[in-house]
């Protein structure tokens, strides 16, 4: 009895079991309220859903589209769909819109582990993939909320699973899948699959499979580009943009260049080279010690933990040491798999980005599991392949724990405005005090926050059709879609070209029956002093700082439950 348990223990069902079990956990573990803000992309995603459940259409009222407008971003319409049997099945609520995140993040660990195991033929290394997946913060963080790009990710590691076990057409229809799911595989899967036709070019019929691909794969382009919504997106972020800084810096290499022939200056500083340059450094930043291991996302605190890197800092020799193995091996797939995985994101100005490069994590995490694997192989002596496990296995639990700590524990107060939170409370707020004014006006200087108001209230998605497309405003800016009006709620800033006089300030006297809401760092203190608005309550994040202030003229002034 005691043999057969202890061949059922070292089995492959029970160990890839046990690490698919320990990675689901912390994927779904406090899934509805850590993070404990909701971003207006999630919220967007579950009201989509519901509006499709209710209607058959999405917020703007268009019939199960293959681009969904959202905020004027274009977003690609996998999570939508996906999320429609989680919100039939759990409700309208922030569990069920992260459901599909977490799911495919709990399925990419098994994933991993078939795909390695085609590549290296070892079930070692397979298994060690699968837990180094599975306890991937990097990972971990994008599987515990709605990120397209981790669907996106699952679905590009399946393709290429499926592609290995020779399976080109249903191979090639996931890869489609991932176009659909995320803007990035649009950069990264006609390389990979370039890349695949090219590396299996003998074992396959290369035309033939490469047509295929090429059919399947550019059925997203062409629909993105007659829709146009993507491109909008596109161009707000790239690095032609102004905000990237390289024709400032262009012009400012040009004034400085004086008394120097015309021909030399064009010939040094021009926009192929500025060009060449910002997206070299762009890219190689994706590969920095700080962004890997110690700091992360350091554009986004959302995309990270805090004071934590993208990966457990346990694992940097290991990264290094697997490198080396991948060249010495001749492991090629996951060479240009690391090579190609950045190139969406250098071509932004915001980098390392952690979301734009997460198709990294596969083979980020194959290459620390061969750094393992080979470290512990090389040490021929028993006694000291002992104590590896004894020294590494306590640090592994302790790195791991060190990270839940800060994501479970610091995360929730470390910045809690990058979650947007403070929105779910401010809805149930007014929601209750609305019967007692004329109109309420809310800042959006933190986002969409029509939304929410959308999302909590469960909002009839009839109802917000006939109103949806004469709400519009937009962003003059990057091209973004707000909502200037829900019923008697108005969405305002100082830069919001609707209805900008809403807004109380010095020269603009608050009305009488009107609710004003705004942030703390925004409210207008002068009104307060003088008498003319009157703070009646207020919503705070979860570190104790205020996220809302409610104010109204003091005539007017009603305390709830008074």
């Amino acid at each position: 009895m005691k043999i057969k348990i202890l061949r059922f223990i070292k089995s492959e069902l029970f160990l890839i079991s046990f690490i698919f079990i320990l990675g689901t956990i912390l994927r779904f573990y406090k899934l509805g309220t850590i993070p404990s803000g909701f971003v207006n992309d999630e919220a967007n995603f579950g009201y989509n859903a519901y509006s499709l459940i209710k209607t058959g259409k999405d917020e703007f009222g268009s019939s199960w589209p293959l681009i969904f407008r959202s905020f004027g971003d274009g977003k690609m319409p996998i999570y939508f769909y996906l999320t429609i049997p989680f919100v039939l099945v759990f409700g309208l609520t922030e569990f069920a819109v992260r459901f599909p995140s977490a799911l495919f993040g709990s399925l990419t660990i098994i994933v991993i582990y078939f795909l390695t195991k085609k590549l290296t033929n070892k079930k070692s290394i397979s298994f060690l993939s699968s837990l180094v997946l599975a306890t991937l913060p990097w990972h971990i963080h994008f599987s515990r909320a709605a990120f397209e790009a981790n669907i996106g990710l699952f679905f590009i590691s399946l393709a290429t699973a499926l592609f290995i076990y020779k399976k080109p057409l249903l191979s090639a229809l996931v890869f489609t899948f991932s176009i659909f799911s995320y803007h990035a595989p649009r950069i990264f899967v006609p390389m990979w699959l370039v890349y695949l036709c090219i590396y299996f070019r003998k074992k396959i019929n290369f035309k033939k499979t490469l047509t295929i691909f090429f059919l399947l794969t550019a059925i997203p382009w062409i629909v993105l580009s007659i829709s146009g919504q993507s491109l909008n997106r596109a161009s707000g972020i790239t690095l032609v943009h102004q905000q990237s800084g390289i024709k400032q810096r262009l012009t400012q290499k040009f004034s400085e260049s004086r008394n120097q022939s015309l021909l030399l200056v064009r010939a040094l500083h021009n926009r192929p080279v500025e060009y060449l340059l910002d997206f070299s450094k762009r890219y190689f930043s994706h590969f920095d010690s700080n962004f890997l291991f110690f700091q992360g996302d350091p554009n986004r605190p959302r995309y990270r933990a805090p004071d934590m890197g993208q990966a457990l800092w346990l694992s940097i020799p290991f990264f290094y040491i697997g490198l080396y193995f991948l060249v010495k091996n001749k492991l090629f797939l996951i060479i240009a798999w690391i090579i190609l995985s950045p190139i969406a994101s250098a071509i932004t100005f915001e980098t390392p980005s952690a979301i734009r490069s997460l198709l990294l994590i596969t083979p980020l995490s194959i290459t620390i599991a061969l750094g393992l694997y080979q470290t512990f192989t090389l040490t021929k002596l028993k006694m000291l392949k002992l104590l590896f496990i004894i020294i590494l296995l306590p640090l592994f639990i302790y790195n791991l724990a060190h990270y839940l700590d800060a994501y479970f524990v610091h995360m929730p107060v470390h910045q809690p405005y990058e979650w947007q939170g403070g929105y779910k409370e401010l809805v149930q707020k007014l929601t209750k005090l609305m019967p007692q004014y004329d109109k309420a006006v809310i800042t959006d200087v933190r986002g969409t926050p029509y939304i929410y108001f959308l999302f909590y209230n469960q909002y009839s998605p009839l109802k917000w059709h006939a109103q949806a497309d004469q709400s519009i405003t937009i962003d003059p800016k990057f091209k973004y879609y707000s909502i200037g009006q829900l019923e008697n709620l108005h969405f305002v800033s100082k830069t919001c070209p609707a209805n900008p006089d809403l807004w109380p300030d010095d020269t603009h006297i608050p009305e009488k029956d009107v609710l004003y809401v705004c942030t703390q760092e925004h409210h207008p203190n002068n009104l307060i002093r003088n008498g003319n608005l009157q703070i009646i309550d207020q919503i705070n994040f979860d570190d104790g700082q205020a996220a809302f202030v409610l104010m109204a003229k003091p005539p007017k002034l009603q305390v709830p439950g008074q």
